[in-house]
């Protein structure tokens, strides 16, 4: 189910703020949706929790995504973590309000999660066969690195100062 192709403003909160329904991705497989359901289901993501709940590094270009290309208001804001090596380092966490988060339910935003939830389930059962697609093609790369140039002479076997006397 997907709604107009503009955002949608809802009435929300007790002050007259306004909540805006962006549009839902058409494809349900993806990063980018995935992340938007979480968002939408209430989560604070971090780039570790995409890392491992959705299986991307780059958190910060979905939600940029998100924001730009279907129009959700996606807040987010700095936190202080520990690390394992004594630092302290920040990361973004990234969160919707309630109020939008309301106003997307009522927009169909159930469905739409269900629908993602049901389409990466499906997707990640396909894991396997791409862990041996990419260690086929890992090997290939490798292989054409170790292909020795003609033109190149034995110049990277000796380095520089033996092909100088």
């Amino acid at each position: 189910m997907s709604n107009a192709h503009h955002p949608k403003k809802e009435a929300a909160g007790e002050q007259g703020d306004t909540a805006i329904v962006g549009k839902f991705p058409a494809r349900r497989n993806t990063v980018r949706a995935e992340v938007l359901a979480r968002l939408l289901n209430g989560e604070h993501l971090t780039g570790m929790d995409a890392v491992v709940g959705s299986s991307t590094t780059r958190l910060a270009a979905a939600v940029h995504a998100i924001r730009t290309l279907y129009c959700w208001q996606i807040d987010g804001q700095d936190l202080d973590v520990g690390c394992k090596d004594g630092r302290v380092s920040e990361v973004a966490v990234y969160f919707m309000k309630r109020e939008n988060i309301e106003a997307a339910f009522n927009a169909g935003a159930g469905d739409f999660i269900k629908s993602v939830l049901e389409q990466r389930k499906a997707r990640r059962k396909q894991a396997p066969k791409a862990r041996r697609e990419a260690e086929r093609r890992n090997i290939a790369r490798a292989l054409a690195c170790q292909r020795h140039n003609p033109w190149q002479g034995d110049f990277f076997q000796g380095g520089v100062n033996e092909h100088r006397r």
